[in-house]
């Protein structure tokens, strides 16, 4: 009876020891196989080797930070490559292809060093470690993207953090980049597939009904290749906002959440940095940021403005990055930086009558041209350069499109000021306005001079009537209309063909 009472305790010790390590230590093994599922086929050896490097201490808790940690290091700080290089032989004079086993051997150590420092750092002080990267270009890899939502998806559905939605383990920073009051409405550079095809395939049939082929195609350019909205002091951008932080041009950014009293402080910091220089460059911070990877669907309604709402689709963001700290980067007071990005104008595009609220409300894309110029924000020779150049460019559109009219007998067309750059439109000041002249004063500087004068009754500058329709508070609005009704019109186009047969 007793070696009966003994087998059954025995039997039920290794149970619960079994059900033990099932429960604590599959999971987090399961996340790795799933996470490098997507790049190998059978990733076996590199997820015993994570094993490996997780496995002391021996404690579930531990174990789990750790492989996280893991694959965390493997997206964002990779081990090096070896690879060849080109390099000028002097003897022949020409390029050629060769390894600097040196060079490699130099980056391969100080990546383990730093690998088991962060390691250490978990282990030893039991501290999440800081992932740095030297700027957004790390994150935007589209690789690197896809290995992002797909560790942050299974995270979640193997529930390996207390919060449903689970951000990174560690903070991620970013030693260089300009951090900037804006709103980039699209972003679509890096998403060829699922913006560009549905624009180029229904642009027939929107060309077909706009105001002209042309308007349709330059709101289509503008749109397309990104531009950013000034964040403004109005009601759509109470609460949380996302701000812009890129290296080398807005489409190089990605977008930092920022929420009550840090909200405040940076774009505080941001007027501050404008009234402490005499330059006119667009506002912008030159700053390493710390934060955490969020994915954008873990927001409830109501933790994003009111202008950024799209920001909780999934779909249109791999993440975003829940602001931490900066730290501001000195630069010496000659020093000339750089940072691209679209210096626009948007009008609402006619003839002799005003288009009414109700027509443009409807599908505002087909009556709104904007006129764009690819500029230097941070420069300010640059960035005033870019201004006057687009200004220019309005003028001699309506000077000149006469001569692009399908119709000689129509009407001349006529354009209305709707909002720009550095303004929103809506009637309310943005919350960190730039120094010198604006968009639409220099236009209407330019429309005052005897030459341009007789254009004044063609572009009207002070005309606010479509604000609270299409200012920078509602773009991003308008955008998702636009998508939403070219997928409309797709499926609906699909279905008929599918019902008249082949």
């Amino acid at each position: 009876m007793e070696s009966y009472k003994e087998i059954v305790a025995i039997i039920l010790a290794v149970a619960t020891a079994f059900f033990y390590l099932i429960w604590f230590f599959v999971p987090p093994i399961r996340l790795v196989w799933r996470c490098l599922s997507t790049q190998e086929n059978l990733p076996l050896l590199n997820t015993l080797k994570a094993c490996y490097d997780s496995a002391w201490p021996f404690n579930p808790a531990m174990f789990r930070r750790q492989m996280r940690l893991w694959l965390e290091l493997r997206l964002l700080h990779p081990k090096p490559c070896r690879e060849p290089k080109w390099f000028l032989d002097p003897r022949t004079k020409r390029y050629q292809l060769r390894y600097d086993d040196a060079a490699f051997s130099h980056e391969l150590a100080e990546w383990k060093r730093s690998t088991r420092a962060k390691f250490g750092a978990l282990k030893i002080e039991d501290r999440e470690p800081v992932i740095e990267v030297v700027d957004v270009f790390r994150l935007n890899n589209e690789s690197t993207k896809d290995g992002i939502k797909q560790y942050l998806l299974a995270v979640s559905q193997l529930r390996l953090a207390l919060d449903e939605q689970a951000p990174f383990l560690c903070s991620v920073k970013i030693e260089h980049g300009f951090l900037l009051p804006l709103n980039l409405l699209a972003g679509p550079m890096s998403r060829f597939a699922d913006d560009w095809d549905p624009i180029i395939s229904s642009y027939d049939r929107m060309a077909g009904r706009a105001f002209s082929p042309q308007q349709m195609a330059i709101f289509n350019l503008w749109l397309l290749w990104g531009a950013s909205v000034p964040i403004c002091s109005c009601d759509q951008w109470g609460g949380p906002v996302t701000l812009q932080y890129g290296f080398g041009d807005e489409n190089n950014s990605v977008r930092v959440r920022v929420r009550d009293e840090r909200k405040e402080q940076l774009l505080a910091e941001l007027r501050k940095a404008v009234a402490g220089r005499n330059s006119g460059a667009h506002p912008a911070l030159h700053v390493s940021i710390t934060g955490r990877l969020w994915p954008p669907g873990s927001f409830f309604l109501g933790e994003i403005c009111g202008a950024q709402q799209e920001l909780l689709n999934p779909d249109r963001e791999a993440f975003i990055i829940e602001y931490e700290g900066h730290s501001v980067i000195g630069n010496p007071a000659s020093s000339r930086l750089f940072y691209t990005g679209y210096v626009w104008a948007l009008f609402v595009v006619g003839r002799e009558l005003k288009p009414g609220m109700d027509q443009v409300r409807q599908e505002p894309w087909l009556h709104v041209i904007p006129f764009f110029e690819h500029g230097n924000f941070v420069d300010e020779s640059c960035y005033e350069m870019a201004k006057l150049q687009l200004v220019l460019k309005v003028i001699n559109f309506v000077k000149s499109s006469g001569h692009l009219e399908a119709d000689p007998g129509l009407a001349p067309l006529r354009l209305w000021y709707v909002c720009a750059l550095d303004d929103s439109g809506c009637g309310r000041d943005i919350e960190v306005v730039p120094r010198g002249k604006t968009i639409r004063s220099i236009l209407e500087e330019l429309l005052s001079e005897s030459e341009h004068r007789p254009l004044k009754k063609r572009i009207i500058t002070d005309d606010r009537g479509y604000g609270q329709l299409l200012s920078g508070c509602h773009l991003s609005r308008v955008v998702s209309g636009l998508f939403d009704t070219i997928a409309e019109e797709g499926g609906a186009q699909a279905a008929g063909r599918a019902r008249r047969g082949p």
